[in-house]
């Protein structure tokens, strides 16, 4: 497997608060939000599986979705996407529940 830094999508659909917070703020460490709930991030093949491995830490598997889609090189994920409006989500400040 190369060490080359590669684009992945990914986008989730999470019934539970907490569980969306802690999904979104492991993909905020690594990644850009175009969305709500779709990132973009630009790791190496090593980092991505860490970040799935999280992933599926958190999740309910009986109730949530997510989907990891790779792009290529990160060549290939720049040319592949094309945009209308605005590029980037600006990021949220989610709320601590104490």
């Amino acid at each position: 497997m190369s060490d080359q830094k590669r684009g992945y999508l990914v986008a989730y659909d999470i019934n539970d608060d907490c569980r969306r917070n802690h999904v979104a703020k492991i993909l905020q460490r690594c990644g850009e939000r175009l969305q709500y709930s779709v990132f973009l991030l630009r790791v190496r093949p090593s980092k991505m599986l860490d970040v799935h491995m999280r992933i599926e830490g958190e999740i309910d598997s009986e109730t949530d979705s997510v989907v990891f889609c790779a792009m290529g090189t990160i060549e290939q994920t720049e040319q592949g996407m094309d945009f209308l409006g605005r590029r980037n989500y600006a990021d949220l400040e989610i709320p601590s529940i104490i």
